[in-house]
């Protein structure tokens, strides 16, 4: 099917977890005749999200993808919501750069997590997938950000140190190969799973 077609929606769906979300969302939206052509799920504190970008073959409306995807959950289950895909949405994401893993460790405190994105953001960086781990007082933030080429990646990896030991925490920006390397990464979640 062609991606670029009027026929593409974007959906998105927070419901408190249970086995076979994924499978009811997926199975409604095929259902109807669409190629499932992008996807993100995670699960956040006992909450399942996921966005996905769905090409239907002949024209439908975001009320009826709606519906069909509510016929599987209870009614007030789920939040569910469907837009037509912008294809300028593509265009509007920063300049591409490198890709770097971020990692922030230390005791939990309000405000770290508004302190790093303000600094990222203020650099032009953009999040591409983030998480957070709490054990006890201490909570790990690992995260992949897109750095812009024009940056000095030295001078940003030492200000974004020296930002954060003041709050006692821990802090890397490294580039993802090396981060692999030394960390054997798969997707995050396992990653800190075999930390604990």
């Amino acid at each position: 099917m062609d991606r670029k077609s009027s026929n593409r929606y974007v959906v998105s769906v927070l419901v408190a977890d249970r086995v076979g979300i994924l499978k009811d969302i997926t199975s409604a939206v095929t259902d109807m005749g669409a190629n499932i052509d992008g996807i993100s799920q995670t699960v956040a504190s006992g909450y399942f999200t996921v966005i996905l970008t769905a090409t239907f073959k002949k024209s439908v409306s975001t009320e009826v993808i709606h519906g069909q995807i509510m016929q599987n959950f209870s009614r007030d289950e789920a939040e569910i919501v469907v837009r037509p895909y912008q294809e300028d949405a593509v265009k509007r994401v920063p300049v591409q750069g490198n890709r770097y893993a971020v990692t922030v460790t230390g005791k939990d405190r309000a405000g770290i997590l508004k302190m790093v994105t303000a600094f990222l953001a203020g650099k032009e960086i953009n999040i591409e997938d983030w998480y957070v781990e709490f054990q006890g007082r201490n909570v790990t933030h690992i995260g992949v950000i897109s750095v812009p080429r024009v940056l000095d990646i030295k001078q940003t990896q030492e200000e974004f140190r020296q930002l954060l030991v003041p709050l006692g925490l821990t802090s890397y920006i490294q580039h993802e190969n090396i981060f692999r390397a030394t960390n054997e990464i798969g997707p995050i979640e396992s990653l800190l799973d075999e930390k604990r």
